[in-house]
């Protein structure tokens, strides 16, 4: 299940903004306008549904049709993948339904619906991130107060508007570097470990929508108390190992000002999730997202119709990748659950004691290691474990962390892909970078889930 394969100089992959093939045509094709077309539907039935109580089939079946449009233009190693989870799926589901249990067509549909509503709506926010064409650029900032910023300004931005601000950073440094392309070691490893400990807690990160589905029961506010403590660590683990290389550190410059989205976006998340409690963490975040990125614009005054359709017809319409991995990885966790529950009491699964606990996060941080997308693990495990009833915070927390230690760590995560393509980092750099810092992370987290939920 390895994502990709090593070379000496990689060629550049897809982004996540980049998951099709661009378009020739400086307008978008009627097959671009149709899946943008059927992904804002799916996310309006979705996000509309706690008033209209709508089968989420139909917004299922929409994500569907345009996973379909996009089959043809994804990338061979995607369609392999996605191929492989869902034939495990399928065949979980034949073979369990010739040994009398239900067909669960409906799970197999509509799975992971939720999840990637939030990820279309969160992904609104960059319309209102990006500097304007006609705006200057800031001249970026050297020295200890710029590791600082950066270490900041990395990881709450891209704890709500995702991995764009990653780029947005990695493009200035590279334009700032001698030779106008590459990044340096030190910002490499900023860029990689702030942003993915978003992971460990912040509920616009895939990490937690993924995280509060496949551990059903698992509450927010607990896994954000256990996250933000270990976020805040592997931060502090960057910023002391780079110290003493600071003075040579080229970071981006942050202002206080810039940190109103982020802080509003989090206390106005948590703020719905206590006022209206029926609705779910995901449900919150389709709604407010979208909602937040037009008021943004209409403050101001920017071409907010115009926008939007450019948004939908290349943002949204080139999310091929997410929407391949997810729903396959939703019919393979349909399929592996009904087949888990069936032999439930036959099978050797183990109580999430300390020991299991540390050893289930090391063997998921190794399956990262080797190019294995933490959903899919996760998945897996859940379809194993939730049969046995244990504890769901806990479960959730090991999901989280495997996604933040193990996406930092990996050169075959999605973004040490993007970064390794785009800026020429080595396989064998990335994971010289990043290496040690999992294995710190991976110790300090063990302690700190045996302190959290100590059996």
């Amino acid at each position: 299940m390895s994502q990709a394969t090593d070379s000496t100089r990689p060629t550049p992959p897809l982004t996540p903004d980049q998951s099709l093939r661009p378009d020739p045509a400086d307008k978008p094709s009627v097959r671009y306008q149709l899946i943008g077309g059927s992904m804002v539907l799916a996310l309006l039935l979705t996000a509309s549904n706690p008033i209209t109580h709508l089968s989420l089939i139909w917004p299922g079946l929409l994500l569907w049709t345009a996973l379909a449009l996009s089959w043809s233009q994804l990338a061979v190693a995607t369609r392999r993948q996605a191929g492989l989870l869902m034939l495990v799926g399928f065949g979980s589901m034949g073979w369990s339904v010739m040994q009398g249990a239900d067909l669960p067509w409906q799970t197999a549909i509509s799975s992971n619906g939720n999840l990637l509503a939030m990820l279309m709506a969160v992904s609104f926010l960059s319309m209102v991130a990006a500097k304007e064409p006609n705006e200057e650029p800031e001249a970026l900032s050297e020295g200890k107060k710029a590791l600082k910023q950066t270490l900041a300004g990395v990881h709450l931005f891209g704890a709500v508007i995702n991995m764009s601000i990653v780029f947005i950073m990695a493009d200035r440094f590279a334009a700032a570097s001698g030779d106008g392309k590459t990044l340096k070691n030190t910002q490499h490893q900023v860029l990689s470990r702030a942003f993915c400990a978003g992971a460990f807690w912040s509920p616009f990160f895939a990490a937690v929508a993924v995280a509060l589905t496949y551990a059903p029961g698992a509450n927010l506010l607990a896994l954000m108390q256990a996250g933000i403590p270990l976020a805040f660590t592997g931060i502090l683990i960057t910023y002391f190992e780079l110290r003493p290389k600071a003075e040579s550190f080229t970071g981006y410059p942050m202002q206080i000002s810039s940190l109103a989205l982020p802080a509003f976006l989090a206390l106005a998340v948590i703020s719905a999730h206590y006022l209206f409690p029926d609705l779910s963490v995901l449900q919150i975040i389709s709604i407010l997202s979208p909602l937040t990125a037009m008021g943004v614009l209409l403050f101001k005054r920017q071409p907010l119709v115009q926008k939007l359709r450019n948004h939908t017809n290349t943002r949204l319409a080139r999310m091929g990748n997410e929407l391949a991995l997810f729903l396959a990885a939703g019919t393979m966790a349909a399929g592996l659950g009904t087949l888990f529950t069936l032999y439930a009491d036959q099978l050797p699964i183990p109580q999430l004691t300390p020991l299991v606990t540390s050893l289930l996060l090391l063997t998921m941080l190794i399956l990262s290691l080797l190019g294995v997308h933490p959903v899919i693990s996760i998945a897996t495990i859940s379809g194993l474990m939730v049969p046995t009833e244990p504890p769901m915070d806990l479960l959730a927390m090991v999901f989280l962390a495997s996604w933040g230690i193990g996406t930092a760590c990996s050169p075959m995560s999605g973004m040490n892909l993007s970064l390794r393509g785009r800026y020429f980092i080595s396989t064998k750099q990335a994971l010289k970078n990043n290496l040690h810092y999992g294995v710190i992370m991976w110790l300090i987290t063990s302690v700190s889930l045996w302190y959290y939920n100590p059996l």
